[in-house]
């Protein structure tokens, strides 16, 4: 483990050293850096999983202002990234969402992985945009053919988000939520409701920033791609 601490107070920085030396982890300390050495320093480690404080904030102040650690990790690529929440002890629920036009059979598993790790209660959840599809069919198609296709869009979606799990996965099982709705509101949503610390999800997700923004919990972005 490294630690680049910027700006941190010498007692500040005596409590982390108790801490993990009480948890006996081999850690090094580069301490009083900038944020440009920072993010220098993280390009060149490349390293497994990057850890960064999340200033608490609501989405509505989340509207007109960007956080430091999201101006922080923009840039950085093929990086597993963990956005944590400053009031975070620990993790005790995780969501993991799976989008179905971009997430990869590599980002589930290593989700997965990391969930399972942790020995926390985890599910997986998935959101298809229903609204969407049906203001679209209805320009073009009465409503009952409307109705009719949209479900059968469903059913594809859940199809092929399935399918992924179960590939990437093995035939481990795991609990998929199933949810309707805009998803880059409706995951954030669902996962403040029912109290998840972290919700995670893959890089390459289109507006990932809209999912950060409308979190209020720790957020993963883990890459979609192995040794990318």
């Amino acid at each position: 483990m490294i630690l680049l601490l910027v700006d941190i107070p010498e007692n500040q920085k005596e409590k982390v050293k108790d801490q993990l030396f009480s948890l006996d982890i081999e850690f090094e300390i580069r301490n009083q850096i900038e944020f440009s050495e920072a993010k220098d320093e993280i390009k060149s480690e490349k390293p497994d999983l990057l850890i960064v404080t999340r200033e608490k904030i609501s989405p509505f102040e989340h509207i007109f202002k960007i956080t430091s650690s999201e101006k922080f990790i923009k840039g950085f690529e093929n990086i597993d990234i963990l956005l944590l929440q400053e009031d975070c002890d620990k993790l005790e629920k995780i969501l993991i969402n799976v989008d179905k036009e971009t997430s990869t059979l590599y980002y589930i598993k290593s989700a997965y992985i990391f969930a399972k790790k942790l020995g926390v209660e985890f599910q997986m959840i998935t959101s298809f945009y229903e609204v969407f599809y049906e203001n679209r069919l209805r320009k073009t198609h009465p409503d009952e053919e409307a109705r009719q296709l949209v479900a059968q869009l469903f059913k594809e979606h859940l199809d092929i988000v399935k399918e992924k799990i179960a590939k990437a996965l093995e035939g481990e099982k795991v609990e998929l939520i199933v949810a309707k709705g805009d998803p880059k509101k409706e995951v954030p949503y669902y996962a403040r409701k029912h109290h998840y610390n972290l919700l995670i999800i893959n890089e390459d997700i289109e507006e990932k920033e809209s999912y950060i923004e409308n979190s209020e919990m720790s957020v993963g972005i883990f890459k979609d791609e192995e040794g990318a």
